[in-house]
């Protein structure tokens, strides 16, 4: 959605709900472009794989048998 500078501020109230519902709103003035988004919640560290590791079936040790290291663990 492209506005004015004039009327994004003076429907600020509701420029900020149609940002919270995803809506991107491109603000014009002097020649320039800014945009108006929701930011996003940061999900961590794994991203969209935060919650999905199932990690009750590990087996405890390393998942390469010590003796197939060879040379590396020494």
């Amino acid at each position: 959605m492209k506005t004015t500078i004039r009327s994004f501020q003076r429907d600020f109230p509701r420029m900020r709900r149609l940002a919270a519902a995803g809506t991107v709103i491109v603000v014009e003035c002097d020649g320039q472009s800014f945009e108006f988004r929701r930011r996003r919640a940061g999900t961590g560290v794994l991203g969209c794989l935060a919650g999905r590791a199932k990690l009750g079936k590990l087996r405890e040790g390393p998942a390469i048998p010590l003796a197939e290291w060879g040379d590396l663990t020494r």
